[in-house]
């Protein structure tokens, strides 16, 4: 192990231990703190920002023609139970060739990785940078990164990029590494319902209706069994793929039975196969059920007719839908279905879809170097089925977003045991280096524009 990759284990150990869930707003400055000290070891003109609920750290390198920015985010999603780990969430833990901890894929290990790669860069090519590096790290992504529109828009006003390698980046099952030219949007709604005073006996069942029932109803009506959505008018603004963008999303990178190895899925949804999963991931809008709930939890039986029932949902989109209109139209399926009475309550309705172009320069530079570092051709991929919010960086800074990392199949994203395989750490640290000596050598040619 070399010194940049020891040191970019380090850092990560040292990440990992800060418990920064943005949702329960923990340890948030710590995280920034430490984040801003390695960037400022590592040679960058650093600033915290503060965000509504977690800060942002800027470092900045460099001057030229080129300007490129890497977002990464510095916070967490929850632990959830202890007792599904199999090793303390907050420890990094090498088990069986992997890293496990929260944050360890997500988006700790990335950043830790990109570090790392930068200073082997920078200690085989000291002097000068010749391009401009911009190196935000965000402490509230995990929330929706409520500040992050209006962070840009007054740090960043009138300034423009090149192009921005995003927070995170696929390695699929057979060990290819994945460029992402795009993410999906995201509107997470609550729905809420009351039907009486305080639960009912319920042999008031034959009279009054049930919170629970009500709900459950409303719900079933937005969706059917294939996964299309039934409220109206919700697919009148999705953006058809283009003919490269459909070709490349026909001969899929990795199979659909390497994905429920992988990830435990057991059952896809009707109409769904191995010839047409991979477009779907890509291009289909979908909704989800996060959780649903109310009236009797405990053992045994409790004969009551619940007075209050709640259902989470997100819906992922693709462009050019807009979150917010979404939320319009869920309220307006309502009234139409006679249920304007359930209470609809926006959570999420900020990350818009976006998708750059497959064709760029920085796609094609880079395929290159993860062939060579991975020893497997890389994939192009027109949309991760994820989300991020990349939509600001478009408006504000006019710039192409693409995702390059080490993210795999089993990584376990936001759940228990949360992981990264050694050998893509180590793969993508060496990536990280080449892809900034390129862009370093891209700068100082006499490239006609970016």
């Amino acid at each position: 192990m070399d010194d940049a990759v020891s040191r970019g284990r380090d850092d990560l150990a040292r990440l990992v231990a800060i418990p920064s869930v943005s949702a329960e707003g923990r340890c948030l400055n710590e995280a920034a703190t430490l984040v801003r000290d390695l960037l400022d070891e590592a040679g960058f003109v650093t600033e915290i920002h503060p965000g509504s609920v977690g800060p942002f750290v800027v470092g900045t390198a460099g001057e030229g023609p080129l300007t490129v920015v890497i977002y990464n985010h510095s916070d967490v999603q929850p632990e959830g139970d202890e007792a599904l780990w199999l090793s303390p969430p907050f420890a990094l833990t090498e088990r069986d060739g992997r890293l496990f901890g929260r944050g360890a894929a997500d988006d700790k290990g990335e950043f830790a990785s990109r570090l790392a790669g930068w200073r082997r860069f920078r200690a085989q090519q000291g002097g000068s940078l010749p391009f401009r590096l911009i190196w935000i790290v965000d402490g509230e992504e995990e929330i929706g990164s409520p500040s992050l529109d209006g962070f840009l828009a007054k740090r960043f006003a009138g300034e423009r990029a090149d192009l921005c390698w995003w927070e995170f980046g696929e390695i699929d099952a057979s060990g290819r590494p994945v460029i992402l030219c795009g993410f999906k949007g995201i509107t997470a709604i609550e729905l809420r319902c009351r039907t009486a005073r305080g639960d009912l006996h319920s042999s008031y069942g034959a009279v009054y209706d049930n919170a629970l029932w009500r709900i459950c109803a409303a719900v079933a009506s937005m969706r059917d069994a294939a996964g299309r959505i039934t409220i109206d008018g919700f697919y009148e603004d999705v953006r058809a793929p283009s003919a490269a963008e459909r070709t490349a999303a026909l001969s899929p990178p990795f199979s659909l039975a390497s994905v429920s190895a992988a990830t435990g899925g057991e059952r896809t949804l009707s109409g769904v196969d191995g010839q047409n999963f991979f477009s779907a991931m890509n291009f289909a809008p979908c909704l989800n059920v996060n959780g649903i709930g109310g009236g009797y939890h405990g053992e045994g039986a409790k004969t009551v007719l619940p007075a209050e029932a709640f259902a989470k949902l997100d819906f992922r989109l693709v462009p050019d839908q807009t979150p917010t209109r979404v939320v319009e139209l869920v309220r307006s399926h309502l009234e139409r279905i006679s249920m304007a009475d359930i209470e609809v309550i926006v959570h999420d309705a900020i990350v818009r879809p976006v998708r750059s172009d497959a064709g760029h320069w920085f796609v094609a530079a880079c395929a290159e170097i993860l062939e060579t570092e991975f020893g497997r051709p890389a994939i192009v991929q027109p949309s991760s089925p994820a989300s991020g919010t990349a939509h600001p960086f478009i408006d504000h800074l006019g710039t192409d977003v693409f995702g390059i990392g080490l993210t795999h199949h089993g990584a376990q994203l936001h759940a228990p045991n949360e992981n990264i395989e050694i050998d893509h750490f180590e793969r993508m640290v060496a990536a990280s280096a080449a892809i900034f000596q390129m862009l370093a050598r891209r700068a100082k040619s006499d490239q006609a524009s970016f």
